[in-house]
């Protein structure tokens, strides 16, 4: 017979189970309640989410973003949807990425939607935080926003070029290529942010992991400044403590000329490195689900596009573009694949220090 102890443990481990099982049935129901509206046509999907949204009365967003861009997308949302409040909680991607965690092993579903890095998607997809949402509007994105399964909804990216301080370099000297970065002469006057796994997994998804790394190793050897922060190296750039930014992001490349600052840019050759997307995940088990699907439509939408846009952010409706001398036209971007890389973070952590020494 069993000893009472035993039993205890037995009782436990049936309990975790059945806890396990019951949340993977609720996060399916969610996933199976949204795939049958977004099976319906656009006039009867739309009705079919309003009315529901209408009794859910509020939508909560975890955001790492700062207030007053949050502020432009959730006043336009609700102007559109006036029946519903966006509950906000903000914060640094890592501080919501591990709330999320915590709350979820603790059986707490409090946020509806989060949007965060590509990169981290396979962290709480693996963890089962995170549910599918086909919403239609993921057709009008570009190549690399969206993935085939409802997981990965991009919102945005940010691209990156190579910053020079004017005052130093004469556009027709600054390093155009990867080659270019490689050159003695640059050796101690570039700078890069320490946080470099997105720009790794572009130059090792182009070249390869041989050749990539290859190529980290000999960037390295040409003592990068290593700063936290790629706007931080965008301003030193600008006020001349050395001359050129190999991942500068090019938004603030744009604002920081406008603004009168000593510096420009190129877009690199042979291709134009894309930070990773940030995404807009649902929850396995949001408390308003119908809220969160409109929500994520309207982020995916033109009008919700259009705001981001003016934002200086590279939106991921593929049909709006500037068509002026920064837009990045049709050049080679390389979007790096958010499933391969997320399941490889931690290896691209530790490559960094190839570029560091």
């Amino acid at each position: 017979m069993l000893r009472q102890s035993e039993i205890c443990v037995c009782m436990l481990v049936i309990s975790v189970f059945a806890f396990l099982n019951l949340s993977n049935l609720q996060a399916a129901a969610v996933d199976e309640t949204l795939a049958k509206i977004n099976r319906l046509g656009p006039a009867e999907r739309q009705a079919a989410l309003i009315r529901e949204a209408k009794n859910e009365r509020s939508v909560v967003w975890y955001a790492p973003m700062n207030r007053e861009d949050l502020r432009q997308f959730t006043t336009a949302f609700e102007a559109e949807y006036p029946f519903l409040k966006v509950e906000i909680l903000t914060g640094g991607p890592q501080t919501l990425l591990n709330r999320i965690l915590t709350e979820h092993r603790a059986g707490k579903y409090n946020y509806d939607i989060l949007n965060i890095r590509s990169s981290a998607l396979y962290t709480l997809k693996k963890a089962n935080a995170i549910g599918r949402h086909d919403s239609p509007y993921r057709r009008g994105l570009r190549n690399g926003f969206y993935d085939k399964d409802g997981y990965f909804n991009g919102i945005w990216a940010s691209l990156m070029v190579y910053l020079f301080n004017t005052k130093q370099i004469d556009r027709a000297q600054a390093p155009k290529t990867i080659a270019d970065l490689l050159h003695p002469k640059w050796k101690g006057k570039m700078g890069m942010d320490q946080d470099a796994d997105d720009w790794l997994a572009a130059l090792l998804e182009y070249y390869g992991d041989d050749k990539g790394k290859q190529i980290a190793r000999s960037l390295g050897a040409q003592q990068l400044n290593i700063r936290k922060g790629r706007t931080l190296v965008s301003q030193l750039v600008a006020a001349g403590e050395f001359p050129i930014q190999i991942d500068a992001h090019h938004h603030e490349a744009v604002s920081l000329r406008k603004a009168g600052a000593p510096i420009d840019y190129v877009f690199p050759e042979p291709f134009v490195p894309v930070k990773s997307v940030s995404s807009l995940a649902i929850s396995s088990q949001p408390p308003h689900p119908h809220a969160a699907a409109l929500l994520v439509d309207f982020m995916l939408s033109k009008k919700g596009q259009e705001i981001a846009f003016k934002q200086r952010r590279w939106p991921a409706l593929k049909e709006l573009a500037t068509g002026g001398p920064d837009d990045v036209g049709n050049r080679n971007t390389l979007v790096p694949d958010a499933e391969k890389w997320g399941s490889r973070y931690e290896e691209l952590v530790q490559l960094t220090g190839l570029l560091g020494r």
